[in-house]
């Protein structure tokens, strides 16, 4: 049910008896809960199984992108002190542009000009910050202010950057499968693009 209410950005699972989850910026606990350990590590079996991903004692962790677009990230104990946990930060369907920001006030007509006239002559720009502050959505707003005639090139853990430009190449890490082959990393994507 906490997956399926739109207002609902994200569920944080901390062990079976804790499920916080984020809406509108804040997080709320809830009074949501698994039967044990065990039914919620059966879950997040049956999750990773979803995205041909298996989640192990000898790799208790997990990080995915599920069909819909949401990123998922697991860590089984004894690493998880409180019990498998999870996070499962949902998809935005929400597109912004830099008058959204305006009229909402999270930057002013000047910052969103000076923001597009970078992205117009092809400035350095660092994005940062913490988890649910908005990064990804931003990033989607400046990359649809590039300039046409460019070649866009979007590395990511797991694909969440929405960019509508008509050349776009994205690339995507890779875990390795059950025998440990086929991983493909940040530093390997890396490498492949500057020869792009």
């Amino acid at each position: 049910d906490l997956l399926d209410d739109p207002s609902v950005t994200e569920v944080m699972i901390n062990g079976p008896k804790e499920i916080f989850i984020e809406r509108g910026g804040k997080l709320f606990k809830t009074d949501a809960q698994f039967e044990d350990e065990d039914a919620l590590r059966a879950a997040a079996n049956s999750i990773a199984q979803s995205v041909q991903r298996r989640i192990t004692d000898e790799k208790p962790t997990l990080d995915a992108r599920l069909p819909d677009g949401s990123r998922i990230l697991f860590m089984l104990p004894p690493s998880a002190r409180n019990g498998t946990t999870m996070a499962i930060r949902k998809f935005s369907k929400v597109k912004m542009t830099f008058k959204d920001y305006v009229r909402i006030g999270a930057i002013t007509p000047d910052g969103a000009q000076f923001l597009d006239l970078c992205m117009f002559l092809g400035k350095n720009i660092l994005v940062s910050g913490g988890t649910g502050s908005g990064k990804t959505t931003l990033l989607s707003v400046l990359c649809n202010r590039i300039p046409p005639g460019q070649r866009v090139i979007v590395i990511e853990d797991a694909s969440e950057l929405t960019v509508n430009y008509e050349h776009v190449v994205s690339f995507e890490t890779k875990m390795a499968d059950a025998q440990g082959k086929g991983e493909v990393t940040i530093r390997d994507l890396l490498k492949s693009s500057l020869r792009l």
